[in-house]
């Protein structure tokens, strides 16, 4: 997918989606209007990918890309104008390092876990903007270098609650100090769990 092509509309095709979800494509952004014409480069590129919450398939396939190589502080505005509140509170989605697919089978995520968090319908859009954020900004960890190991951020929808969780390339840290805090991802009662992969 280039850059420079237009957010799918993640409902696109998908006669079982929730109306609401319909909105992502037709946001308009108005934070660019903030930026100069100069790109300012993210320190790695990352992929946006979304999973209807009642697709029973998780092969690679079941994956949807909303936005493929991420790597500009003007594409994660951009992100984040489209994909809406509803989105984020009812679509599961998953923000990965580029060459990182959302899936535990994958090499770089076998041997690795996950930071998991219960947040609020009412907390959580702001949560995982923040995260969002962070993460493509490399600041996600108090310490700069534990960066190198995170591999991506994931949510999904639950009743009344969401599942946030933060993925980790191996289980050597897993203490959720190292995340930089964040308010309503409450470090008191995260788990961290290793990826169990099927095969």
């Amino acid at each position: 997918m280039s850059n420079n092509t237009s957010l799918p509309n993640i409902l696109h095709d998908h006669d079982n989606m929730n109306d609401h979800h319909h909105d992502l494509s037709e946001k308009t952004v108005t934070n660019q209007q903030l930026l100069n014409s100069k790109s300012l480069r993210l320190q790695v590129p990352w992929n946006y990918y979304y999973h209807l919450p009642n697709d029973k398939n998780w092969n690679l396939d079941s994956y949807k890309p909303i936005m493929e190589n991420v790597s500009t502080l003007e594409q994660m505005i951009e992100l984040n104008e489209k994909v809406t509140d509803n989105i984020i509170k009812n679509c599961m989605l998953f923000i990965m390092r580029k060459g990182i697919t959302p899936m535990w089978e994958d090499s770089h995520n076998r041997q690795g876990g996950s930071f998991s968090y219960k947040v609020t319908n009412k907390a959580v859009v702001q949560v995982w903007r923040k995260l969002m954020y962070l993460l493509c900004g490399y600041s996600l960890t108090i310490d700069p270098s534990h960066m190198d190991l995170v591999n991506g951020i994931t949510i999904s929808p639950k009743r009344g609650f969401c599942i946030i969780k933060i993925w980790m390339k191996n289980c050597t840290l897993q203490d959720p100090a190292i995340i930089y805090n964040i308010d309503n991802l409450l470090r008191n009662g995260c788990l961290f769990k290793a990826h169990n992969p099927e095969f």
